[in-house]
């Protein structure tokens, strides 16, 4: 015989954990802190064990709590999924969206392929370039949304993510050794340009370009090839490519925003609705961020 499980009763487990209260979690929810007491209560009745422990004043997951936790994410976002897609309404037409070449692989597919489950008959069309091009298309309205990578988050901008500017190079290579240092960086117009050479300046290392290229693919080349290492985002590096460690001899670089923009006019209805998937897909992404593997570099100059 099947059984049903509450999506509230998941929701509220969810928020206690996120939380880390059930005071908290109940501000959250706009709840009672006795509503949500009873509603962890029935769902530890419904399975006939302990969610939450407590340990010195603190509530702590229980092996079945933590066991029950990813399948009770993916149930209540699967159901918040459910209700957009189903509330929103029918739409066609088109949404013209930038984005960095970095971020096009690590990113858009899963983005593109929610968008079009919900809008199936609204046309993407994307446009790749530099952080900078992409702004100024978006102010010249040839894009309904853009993202783009900063150090800062400029206030008109939205910041979905910040992370770790970092080098990266061949798995087992060894160009961080050479001298001067060959580097691969896009051209003129890339964002992370500017920081890389001004580290590169301040701890008076020198270097010598590889590939400078706004296309991501020639920067890959050089990289796997062994004959670079170039700065790129810690959640953009290629499963192929190494994060270089500290201890590879090169200067640290700035934290980066993924920041993203709407037009200051109004808005193109579609643009509203692909930035909602665009932050339920980096609110994902921050939840997993995982640490990635560092080669410990040695004997570095």
């Amino acid at each position: 015989m099947a059984r049903n499980i509450d999506v509230v009763l998941l929701r509220s487990f969810t928020t206690v954990v996120e939380t880390g209260s059930v005071t908290e979690a109940a501000a959250t929810l706009s709840l009672t802190q006795a509503a949500v007491s009873q509603q962890i209560k029935r769902l530890e009745e419904l399975f006939g064990r302990p969610l939450f422990v407590r340990k010195q004043r603190k509530l702590v997951l229980s092996p079945d709590g933590e066991r029950l936790l990813t399948f009770a994410q993916k149930l209540v976002s699967l159901n918040d999924e459910t209700w957009r897609v189903m509330a929103a309404p029918v739409f066609d037409g088109e949404v013209r969206v930038g984005v960095p070449y970095d971020l096009v692989a690590r990113f858009l597919p899963k983005v593109l392929r929610r968008f079009d489950k919900r809008f199936p008959n609204v046309r993407v069309s994307l446009l790749t370039s530099t952080s900078r091009l992409l702004c100024d298309a978006l102010s010249r309205g040839e894009l309904d949304l853009t993202l783009t990578t900063e150090v800062t988050r400029p206030a008109r901008a939205e910041s979905l993510l910040v992370d770790r500017l970092v080098w990266v190079g061949a798995a087992g290579g060894d160009a961080y050794l050479r001298d001067p240092l060959p580097v691969s960086l896009g051209a003129e117009t890339c964002a992370f340009r500017p920081y890389a050479l001004a580290v590169l300046a301040k701890w008076n290392r020198g270097w010598r370009p590889v590939s400078e290229s706004n296309s991501l693919e020639p920067m890959i080349a050089t990289l796997e090839a062994d004959l670079a290492v170039a700065p790129m985002l810690t959640c953009a590096v290629p499963k192929s490519l190494e994060i270089l460690s500290e201890g590879a001899g090169l200067p640290k670089l700035p934290t980066c925003h993924v920041n993203l923009y709407l037009p200051r006019a109004a808005q193109n209805e579609m643009a509203s609705e692909f930035a909602t998937v665009l932050r339920d897909e980096f609110a994902s992404a921050r939840r997993n961020v995982r640490a990635p593997a560092i080669r410990k570099a040695v004997g570095a100059v």
